[in-house]
């Protein structure tokens, strides 16, 4: 399947059916990189579709694509679709964890996060980023809080800082994230 081939494709879903399509791209031998560029499409919908497509074969099957995941890490500041930007913040936030599976959290260990820090500082910190990303970027900023050990005092000035305004599922992120980082202290 030809990037054209996969444009028109998701052009055309009127409803989202990802697991048949996740098949067909595997199939094809169809790259996550060329699926990472896809979610920088100029239309909004191909971007948003892709994104979609990329959280769950990631969340699905990350041992498929432990050698390919730099890229989409080196591209992650570039998203610009609010949107994609929800499914990129959730797909960080899984890549960081320490539940994610042993031979991808080794090569997510080989691969210089500062870059991802200081965006997932920016959309935390951003009062207009949409509530959801703003949430997955404080949980990926806390799984990356003893590679880094700055982050984990930075985080927490930054979540005590937004909790008067919070909405209730930032409040509740925060809340969660402060209970642990005050029981480091």
């Amino acid at each position: 399947m030809t990037q054209l081939q996969l444009i028109q494709h998701l052009s055309t879903f009127d409803t989202f059916k990802v697991i048949k399509f996740r098949s067909k791209l595997k199939e094809q031998s169809f790259t996550l990189n060329e699926l990472v560029d896809l979610t920088y499409h100029s239309d909004f919908k191909i971007a948003l579709k892709a994104s979609k497509i990329l959280h769950y074969i990631l969340y699905r099957f990350p041992a498929n694509y432990i050698n390919e995941v730099s890229y989409l890490i080196a591209k992650v500041d570039q998203v610009e679709y609010p949107g994609c930007k929800i499914y990129f913040a959730k797909i960080l936030a899984q890549l960081t964890s320490p539940e994610m599976q042993r031979d991808m959290r080794k090569k997510i260990k080989e691969i210089e996060l500062d870059k991802v820090a200081e965006l997932c500082f920016s959309w935390l910190r951003d009062p207009k980023m949409l509530t959801s990303v703003r949430a997955a970027a404080a949980e990926t900023l806390f799984n990356l809080r003893h590679r880094y050990p700055w982050i984990a005092e930075a985080l927490s000035r930054d979540l005590e800082a937004l909790l008067p305004n919070a909405s209730p599922l930032l409040a509740s992120k925060a809340n969660f994230v402060l209970s642990f980082l005050h029981c480091e202290d």
